[in-house]
Parts: C-alpha cells; sequence; structure tokens
C-alpha cells in the first residue's frame, strides 16, 4: 500500500534521509521511531509529496504520489503540529474537508463523537487546547474512511483516555484494511499498536522489525516471572539462563542466553514451582536508547 524505495533528500550538506527504505502493507501498521532530527517528517513529507526527494521513488496503492494526485482521496494524514484555520469551529473544519473530499456530511457527526469532540464541535479552532486541536486533526484524516493513513506525532497533547480510546480505533481500522504509518515518541502507542517497527537514525534506517524483535536485540530475552521462593534455584540450575535477578516482592528478572521460554515454563513447573505469571519484558523504552547509542 506504500512503498519507500531508497528514498534520499538533502539539504545543503546535510544528508536527512539516505537510502531510506520502508514497506507498508495492507493492513499493517508501521511505526518508524527516531530522535529529533533523524529524519522522519522528511520521509512523511516526501511520502504526501509535499516535497521532493533527490532520489528514489514513492509509491502509494500502486500510484506515484508526485504525478497522479487523485491517489490523495484515498489517504488521510495528521501532521504533527496541525496548522488549522482559527476562526472556524471543529465542525466547519470537518464540514469543509468533507465537502472537497467527496463525503457526506453525516460522517462529520459520526467523526466527532468518535473523537470526543461533539460537546466542542462549534466552538472556534483558536480556543481549543492542543488536545482538542490534535482530535479535530484525526477526525479529518479519517474522513472518507481512507485505505491508507499517515499520521506524525499524532498523540501531541492528548490525554491518556483518549489515547486509549484512540488505539482502540486504529486497531479496527487494521483489520478492516487500512495501511498506518505512524511516527511517535510515545512508545507505549508504538508498542500496543505496531506490527513492525522501523529505527531511523541521522537519515538511515538502522533497525526494521517487530517490537519483540527490538527488545530481543539490543536487551536480549529477558522473561519476568512471579512465583515462590523455590524458583531461584530452579533458574539458576538451568544452562540457558544467564542472569536471575529478584525486586523483592516475589518477581525474578530472567536472562536467556537463547529463546527457550517453553522449556522454562515447563522446567519450573515439572519441580513444582508455583507460578503466578510469566511473561516476557518488553521494555521498548530501554531498547530504544540502547538502539540509538550503538546506531
Amino acid at each position: 500500500m506504500i512503498v519507500i524505495n531508497s528514498l534520499t533528500k538533502r539539504y545543503g550538506r546535510k544528508v536527512a534521509l539516505n537510502e531510506m527504505e520502508l514497506e507498508i502493507k495492507k493492513g499493517e501498521f508501521v511505526s518508524v521511531l527516531g530522535p529529533n532530527g533523524a529524519g522522519k517528517t522528511t520521509m512523511i513529507r516526501c511520502v504526501l509529496a509535499l516535497m521532493y526527494p533527490d532520489k528514489g521513488e514513492v509509491e502509494i496503492l500502486g500510484k506515484d504520489p508526485f504525478k497522479d494526485k487523485s491517489v490523495f482521496k484515498n489517504v488521510g494524514y495528521v501532521q504533527e503540529l496541525p496548522n488549522l484555520p482559527p476562526f472556524l469551529t471543529g465542525r466547519q473544519v470537518l464540514v469543509l474537508s468533507a465537502k472537497m473530499k467527496g463525503v457526506k456530511k453525516d460522517e462529520v457527526d459520526e467523526l466527532l463523537e468518535l473523537v470526543g469532540m461533539t460537546e466542542f464541535a462549534n466552538r472556534q479552532i483558536a480556543k481549543y487546547s492542543k488536545g482538542m486541536t490534535q482530535r479535530i486533526a484525526i477526525a479529518e484524516a479519517l474522513l472518507g474512511e481512507p485505505q491508507v493513513l499517515i499520521m506524525d506525532e499524532p498523540n501531541i497533547g492528548v490525554d491518556p483516555i483518549f489515547s486509549l480510546h484512540i488505539r482502540e480505533v486504529f486497531n479496527k481500522l487494521k483489520k478492516n484494511g487500512t495501511s498506518i504509518l505512524m511516527t511517535s515518541h510515545e512508545m507505549e502507542d508504538v508498542k500496543k499498536l505496531s506490527d513492525r517497527v522501523a529505527l531511523v537514525y541521522k537519515g538511515r534506517k538502522v533497525f526494521e522489525g517487530t517490537v519483540e524483535d527490538l527488545i530481543k536485540k539490543f536487551l536480549g530475552i529477558v522473561v519476568v516471572i512471579e512465583a515462590d521462593g523455590r524458583a531461584e534455584e530452579v533458574l539458576r540450575a538451568l544452562n540457558f539462563v544467564k542472569k536471575v535477578e529478584k525486586d523483592g516482592k516475589g518477581k525474578y528478572y530472567v536472562t536467556l542466553t537463547e529463546d527457550k521460554r517453553e522449556e522454562l515454563i515447563k522446567e519450573l513447573i515439572f519441580q513444582g514451582v508455583k507460578v503466578k505469571s510469566f511473561y516476557l519484558d518488553l521494555d521498548i523504552e530501554r531498547a530504544y536508547e540502547r538502539a540509538i547509542s550503538n546506531a
């Protein structure tokens, strides 16, 4: 649905994008991570044909967005800092956008309700908080049920309750076949939503894979086990257990030399250890920090 091939962009001597390669398939959610200035926003602007690359190609729904602008009827976009007309109300913004996209006005009310802005729909954008403006921007991007959704930091300024709600919305879109590309620094959203993540540093893609792949590569395999006191003796006797750490509250953080989680839980149960919980430690923030420092 989105194909980025050898995308390169320079600003004078600075290389903002260096041979970027990325593909987002139908119904897939891909998050692009990276520090400020890594090239994420430049990549999105090139994908949306808002900026010409120096080299490389982009395809959206099989079309070249630089040559065929009709493709954007099937694309929703949320920019990092939405620049909505301050003198219009939230409803007026959506009605105007619906008219431009050829979408029925009924959808405006549905989307206002979806993003929790019905009560404030007739208030001017200038009087909105940052989070309220972001909600209208998300609603605008969802007009017409786009096949492709591109978002640059969509959760800036929104409250945690809305973040939980909008995750459910994005998951439903994904199940319905919408392809979603998102840049974000909100690691909880990345962890809960992403099928794959791409890590960009100084214009280069330095990692691509699942969230679990990212954590395994840069932190190793760490399993969190909540069990009785006999667990420690059993764990330390296993040859694929590298390190065992206790938190003093009945939890063990177990680093494995290889992914033998199944063997580990079987051995604990075989030895009569009472296990209350057992899961992979998905500390994406720490994995991201380690990945950037190693880039």
